[in-house]
């Protein structure tokens, strides 16, 4: 136990660093407007989709990482760590050039109205072409939980997270001297935030006395070294490509039925996400005890660990339903003032609201066994059968005029199957066989 505490404390920490950040840079911009709340929305959706399409650089290489951490390879570890972070700046440069350029085509496809595309093409822009650092970021969180080292990557959270607020205030709202930028001085605050994680992320790696054993490699970008990578990225990506196209269908849905509904949305999903990314902490010292378990041959202490990660995830999710049930009005008034958006949150939106957090906590700490066993294809074709099930119902919200609480339908029963799947897999064991 006190293994896991060691690790999931401070990735806990680190992941409630995200929807904080989330949650306090969505109420800056609510008060500005919206019209600006719905730009942030689908701007968010979109790079949202991106990256957690190349999260593979975070999951993948904690598990291959930690499957040579327990094996006490420290130079393939290096080397693991090298190729990802070539795979991080290619992909990153790609990404932020063609989320430039097709901006404005991007906010359309989402169903985003005149207004709302005009305001946010901007943002969108400017926000993207942080994309190289932010992978660079994901590939160094993944080799640092890979060496079962989570207190720098919470550390370097902290530290992005201030940043990034301080300057969101300073320059959405024109504080400290500056002019007002609004929406663009959000994109703003993000670029200069992760610039400095990803620097201080290779600067530690590289200069560091903790990682001179990881630095005695070939430094030199091979096949055999990307393919790794590539098989278990491969099965991760389309995983995640189901996940994000649920999500983001779901958001388009809700920008079709206006800025008032999509803002409201943006809301519950930042909701949603606090619970997901606090349990997410659990699921990431999960991924890299499993991985080094199996790779030092430990089969039985992975499984005993993985009984005790489900319980905790269920019961953090218990604790989120409690607190958004009884904080409900006081944390609507704190995202918004819009009487029209607070209309829109309605008890029965409430009520599945909270539903969905207990079936958050199982979900996201399998997630996380499982991808540290690189049983990554099960993972694979799960998703994808959920998307198949969220979509249509997503789109039925729609076609009934079901509302906000129709989108939520839709999400918890992505959630429900998400929970079935994996459940079944951890406790017939397959996954103890992995790849």
């Amino acid at each position: 136990m006190r293994e896991i505490l060691v690790l999931a404390i401070p990735a806990m920490l680190a992941q409630a660093s995200l929807p904080l950040l989330n949650i306090g840079e969505t109420a800056m911009i609510g008060r500005l407007s919206a019209e600006a709340l719905a730009a942030r929305a689908v701007g968010a959706a979109i790079m949202g989709t991106v990256y957690w399409l190349f999260a593979f650089l975070t999951f993948g290489t904690t598990s291959l990482i930690g499957h040579r951490y327990g094996a006490g390879d420290s130079k393939a570890c290096g080397e693991t760590y090298l190729h990802a972070l070539f795979l991080a700046v290619v992909g990153g440069c790609v990404i932020a050039a063609v989320g430039a350029f097709y901006a404005e085509q991007l906010y359309r496809v989402m169903g985003a109205d005149r207004g709302v595309t005009s305001l946010g093409a901007g943002y969108f822009r400017l926000y993207i072409l942080s994309a190289p650092l932010t992978l660079v970021s994901y590939c160094s969180i993944g080799f640092y939980r890979g060496i079962q080292n989570s207190r720098l990557p919470m550390l370097i959270a902290f530290m992005t997270t201030g940043m990034q607020l301080t300057l969101d205030y300073t320059l959405i709202y024109g504080r400290f001297g500056q002019p007002p930028l609004g929406l663009v001085g959000a994109a703003v605050a993000a670029c200069c935030s992760q610039f400095a994680g990803a620097m201080v992320y290779l600067a530690h790696f590289f200069y560091s006395a903790e990682t001179a054993n990881y630095r005695t490699i070939s430094w030199r970008i091979s096949s055999a070294g990307l393919r790794p990578l590539f098989s278990i990225g491969q099965d991760l990506a389309i995983r995640t490509g189901a996940l994000r196209l649920s999500l983001i269908f779901a958001t388009s849905t809700a920008a079709r039925m206006g800025a008032a509904t999509l803002s409201a949305y943006e809301i519950v999903f930042q909701l949603f996400m606090l619970c997901s990314d606090v349990v997410d902490g659990l699921a990431i010292a999960g991924q890299a005890l499993v991985a080094k378990y199996l790779g030092s041959g430990e089969k039985a202490r992975a499984y005993r660990m993985g009984v005790t990660l489900i319980l905790s995830g269920v019961i953090t999710g218990l604790l989120f339903a409690a607190s958004f049930a009884f904080a409900w009005e006081t944390i609507v008034k704190f995202f918004t003032t819009s009487v029209e958006v607070i209309a829109l949150l309605t008890p029965s939106a409430t009520i599945l609201i909270c539903l969905i957090q207990p079936l958050n906590g199982a979900v996201f700490v399998l997630d996380g066994l499982l991808i540290g066993a690189r049983d990554t294809r099960y993972l694979m074709w799960a998703m994808v059968g959920g998307a198949m099930i969220m979509i249509p119902l997503a789109w039925a919200a729609r076609q009934f005029d079901l509302g906000l609480p129709g989108i939520l339908l839709a999400i918890a029963a992505l959630m429900a199957w998400r929970a079935a799947t994996n459940v079944s897999r951890f406790v017939n064991q397959a996954w103890l066989r992995g790849r």
